[in-house]
């Protein structure tokens, strides 16, 4: 009940299951192959850090961990690339 309350009054939502912390652990990766030589390895760390929480989920539920993550992984890195940009099919 207070989920529902809070999204009426404050309609403001942040995505679940691990997508925030997924979000970040790809434009740390990013940022990590811009970066040569040791100054990358905190970023590529804490990129990795940060998918704990979706790996946790993912073996929770029961499924392959390494195909779901990878295919997020994916699916981000193709979301912020043509985010801004558009799509004529």
């Amino acid at each position: 009940m207070s989920v529902a309350r809070n999204a009426v009054f404050n309609p403001t939502l942040a995505p679940g299951g691990g997508a925030t912390e997924m979000a970040i652990s790809v434009g740390l990766h990013q940022k990590a192959r811009s970066i040569v030589g040791v100054e990358g390895w905190p970023f590529r760390a804490v990129a990795d850090a940060m998918e704990v929480i979706p790996r946790t989920l993912i073996q929770n539920s029961g499924g392959n961990v390494i195909r779901v993550l990878t295919e997020l992984r994916v699916r981000y890195i193709f979301f912020t690339a043509f985010m801004y940009r558009p799509v004529f099919l």
